[in-house]
């Protein structure tokens, strides 16, 4: 009895908290951060000009785009070799396409995003976001790592030594409801 009263509890308390988001959203202001690592190296950038929208209904659906170009470093001749590495005159785009699975369950979103990069796209799943409500939207902070094989983007390399594969990316968004 009481394992089926903490099953209601649950579900009653992730509608509750989903049902807060329902409505359609902007992306009000963003920051979106890689990190790439070398063999003794470690370089990192940032884009804060994407672009979204998103909506909840039974579920929430949302689309970023953010321009590769965008992306900076505190190294110019870094920013242009990912450029030309990531095939980015020919896919000017990172479209990272957003869907939930469940509602809010302890202030946490679990997502699977689909991400569109040097034109190849790939599913990674089971991402979580922090969310926290505010008055006209919510914050969303989430982190998931990218694969440079699955978006076949030949790796660049430092001494003879390839980058590494993973490259952690952090998302920080601020979506204003419309």
């Amino acid at each position: 009895m009481k394992l089926l009263c903490l099953i209601a509890l649950v579900i009653l308390n992730s509608s509750a908290h989903a049902e807060n988001l329902r409505g359609k959203y902007e992306l009000k202001s963003s920051k979106i951060n890689y990190l790439v690592t070398y063999l003794i190296k470690k370089a990192d950038g940032d884009s804060v000009q994407s672009k979204g929208k998103g909506e909840c209904i039974e579920a929430c659906e949302f689309l970023i785009a953010v321009p590769v170009k965008s992306f900076e470093s505190k190294d110019s001749n870094r920013d242009l070799n990912m450029l030309n590495v990531t095939k980015a005159d020919k896919f000017p785009l990172v479209v990272a396409r957003i869907k939930t699975k469940v509602g809010i369950v302890n202030s946490q979103l679990l997502s699977d995003i689909e991400i569109e990069f040097s034109g190849v796209k790939k599913t990674y799943s089971n991402i979580a976001f922090k969310i926290t409500p505010s008055a006209d939207g919510f914050h969303a902070e989430g982190k998931f790592d990218l694969l440079l094989d699955n978006h076949k983007i030949v790796k660049p390399s430092l001494l003879g030594v390839d980058i590494n594969d993973l490259v952690p990316v952090t998302i920080v968004a601020d979506w204003k409801k419309i």
